[in-house]
């Protein structure tokens, strides 16, 4: 074993299983002025926003339901004047939610953070934020550390209304982040552990989940699987997969984890000679059998889109997108037509 360091992040408090968003309540009691930020669909079509704001009590400040898909920047700014005074940010939705938060945390000098995800994406964990140029097409942002919610609710029972294309895909969004951190981010002994078991749970437990939607117990251990496929993110370098996803999901409007069923298996395939192989082996092994091909059957398994061309993305545009790799712009064209 080679000598290293772990940085650990500031998640402190991680509450699990379900009824696990009651924990709220306490979590909220040391601060005077609550305000939830959410999608507008969780917001207008179920009533578990309500269901939030009630564990909040009298803490509550207001809502805003207003944070959209890729994390526009528009909404960033509008949520920002409206949170303003505010001492706890609960961040309640998924990735561009959480993303959101982050972001307007940044903005009001970091706050109290509280994540309640209702997909698998894992954006609770990262130090990372991305936040979409609308008039450029482009997603950009930055990396600290504050930024990471210090407190996670994982309760699966708020993501029961989460669409079954949504869950699923971010589920291959979750494995994506295992992949990279298996095969980019070298040996680690932790992460070399967490990051196989979290491949291996989820490629168990995403088609169960399809047959069996409303099995609770399944998505709470698909939550803990997306926990575990990104244990560690100072530790997971973003690989090509995801540096593509974001430029495609940006411009395009295509959502992140359909991007990463669009990608990740063209990437596998296209970068297998890369990788040590001692760390191909060790995916593979999680996977049980060969990368691209058991990312690829299972993308299929779950009936989630992997082609571009179902996007509405011109094929002439793939030699421009790829021109922006600088060094790996030929490999990174050869994974967009595959993927095309």
């Amino acid at each position: 074993m080679r000598a290293g360091t772990h940085t650990f992040l500031p998640t402190r408090r991680v509450h699990f299983g379900a009824g696990s968003i009651a924990r709220l309540e306490e979590e909220a009691r040391p601060y005077g002025r609550a305000f939830v930020v959410t999608g507008r669909t969780l917001d207008e079509k179920t009533n578990l926003v309500r269901r939030v704001e009630g564990f909040l009590g009298e803490r509550h400040a207001g809502t805003f339901a207003g944070m959209g898909e890729h994390t526009p920047g528009s909404a960033v700014e509008r949520a920002v004047e409206r949170v303003r005074g505010a001492d706890l940010l609960v961040a309640f939705g998924g990735g561009s939610v959480v993303d959101g938060v982050k972001a307007v945390a940044a903005r009001v000098g970091y706050p109290r953070q509280i994540a309640v995800p209702t997909t698998l994406s894992g954006a609770e964990w990262a130090h990372l934020v991305g936040v979409t140029d609308e008039a450029a097409g482009r997603k950009a942002g930055f990396a600290d550390e504050r930024a990471v919610p210090p407190v996670v609710i994982l309760d699966p029972e708020l993501t029961l209304a989460t669409p079954e294309r949504l869950w699923l895909s971010t589920g291959i969004r979750a494995l994506d982040h295992a992949v990279e951190g298996i095969l980019y981010g070298g040996e680690h002994p932790v992460t070399d552990v967490t990051g196989a078991e979290g491949v291996r749970r989820l490629v168990r437990l995403l088609p169960r989940s399809k047959r069996e939607p409303g099995d609770v117990e399944v998505r709470g251990e698909l939550q803990i699987a997306s926990w575990l496929a990104y244990f560690a993110p100072l530790n997971t370098p973003m690989g090509i997969s995801h540096v593509l996803g974001r430029r495609l999901g940006a411009s395009y409007g295509i959502p992140h984890g359909i991007t990463s069923c669009i990608t990740l298996a063209p990437s596998l395939e296209v970068m297998r000679e890369s990788f040590a192989p001692q760390r191909w082996e060790l995916l593979s092994g999680a996977l049980d059998g060969d990368p691209p091909e058991r990312v690829a059957a299972l993308v299929r398994e779950l009936g989630l889109p992997h082609r571009l061309r179902d996007f509405g993305v011109p094929e002439e545009d793939l030699e421009k997108v790829a021109s922006e790799f600088g060094e790996r712009a030929a490999r990174a064209l050869e994974i967009l037509r595959r993927a095309y």
